[in-house]
């Protein structure tokens, strides 16, 4: 008997739950959200986008998403809401700026972080708060955020701007040292060739001076001996002519007797 109470009771919870609306959900989520139950105010506003998506829904899911720090979530959810629209200008601004403001923490996180694009996540918060500005021109905090959002894009592009000249400055210095160094390894490689030169000049140059040389004052043996062939012959031409002298005078010495 008592387990049959026990079914009952179920089926009837379980009928109650289903009976539910997608209002009555979202009035519940609400509840669970001022409570910081965020895990169980989710858990509605997901019954009721399942029962009858709707911006509000979607708005409150985005909102509990962000509570619990899934911001790209949240982000995902205040689109959905965005997709389906309201004719509330008020609730659509808040999407917008809600959306801003994940962009604008985004952009934060990836000042310092490597790869980051701190520039277009600012971008992105400028377009939001604009957005949002249009359905509400007079929300203040909105106009805050979109001058913080807008410094920070201006400061972030400068820095990649300067960062992109300080790349190409050490792009320019570097190659420059590499034509530096280059010149010097030809200079090195031109001077170790006058220096080989030299060394092979200078080389040549001791081995002509150890070779012996013939001294001015000093003749050759072939010159000698043409200089003793010579001689010889004059001596025997000037003795052929005191010779034939000779017999000039004998001849005319003599008389005819």
């Amino acid at each position: 008997m008592k387990r049959l109470f026990f079914t009952i009771l179920l089926s009837v919870v379980a009928f109650a739950m289903y009976a539910q609306s997608a209002r009555d959900c979202i009035r519940l989520g609400n509840r669970a959200y001022r409570s910081k139950q965020y895990d169980v105010a989710e858990t509605m506003y997901l019954k009721s986008v399942a029962k009858s998506p709707s911006f509000e829904a979607y708005y409150n899911l985005g909102n509990t998403y962000v509570m619990q720090q899934k911001d790209s979530t949240a982000f995902e959810n205040y689109k959905m809401a965005d997709s389906i629209g309201t004719n509330d200008p008020m609730r659509r601004a808040r999407n917008f700026h809600n959306m801003g403001n994940i962009w604008y923490a985004q952009g934060l996180a990836s000042i310092n972080q490597e790869g980051g694009n701190p520039a277009g996540a600012f971008q992105n918060a400028v377009n939001y708060y604009k957005s949002s500005l249009r359905c509400n021109p007079n929300d203040n905090e909105t106009r805050y955020n979109l001058a913080m959002a807008q410094y920070q894009l201006k400061k972030n592009q400068d820095k990649n701007g300067n960062n992109n000249q300080n790349k190409n400055d050490d792009k320019k210095d570097k190659d420059k040292q590499n034509q530096d160094k280059q010149k010097q390894d030809q200079k090195k490689d031109q001077d170790k060739k006058d220096q080989d030169k030299q060394n092979q000049d200078k080389q040549q140059q001791q081995q002509q001076q150890q070779q012996p040389q013939p001294k001015k004052d000093e003749m050759t043996d072939q010159v000698a001996e043409q200089l003793l062939n010579s001689a010889q012959h004059d001596e025997k031409a000037v003795q052929r002519k005191v010779n034939k002298n000779q017999n000039s005078k004998r001849k005319n010495l003599e008389k005819d007797w």
